[in-house]
């Protein structure tokens, strides 16, 4: 799992690449967390590039937007390809989490 961190307009952007099973939530978890949540403002996180998503990297996005959410700030999700879309409409995280389209309205979405 690779991880690619910037910043467009005061919101973290967060770039994710591989699986986001077990083994690639364990790789990136404290560097994931590290650039979100201390920051303290909005973030998104690209899925276009992420071909599978596992409980613990669902789990890693909740407790993530979680955190965040404590300081006030959201998080949203955006480029999912239809598997992984499966995976977020049937664990229910877009229940918790935004889920966009696009970078734009994820971006949209965060600084409402």
């Amino acid at each position: 799992m690779e991880m690619q961190v910037s910043d467009i307009d005061q919101v973290t952007k967060v770039a994710l690449s591989g699986r986001l099973d077990s083994a690639g939530a364990s790789q990136i978890e404290m560097r994931f967390t590290a650039v979100i949540v201390p920051k303290g403002q909005p973030a998104i996180v690209d899925l276009s590039e992420v071909s599978f998503l596992a409980s613990l990297g669902v789990r890693l996005i909740i407790s993530t937007a979680r955190a965040l959410l404590g300081k006030g700030r959201k998080l949203a999700l955006y480029g999912a390809n239809p598997t992984v879309m499966e995976i977020i409409e049937t664990t229910a995280l877009h229940e918790i989490v935004l889920v966009a389209g696009s970078e734009g309205e994820a971006i949209g979405m965060v600084k409402a």
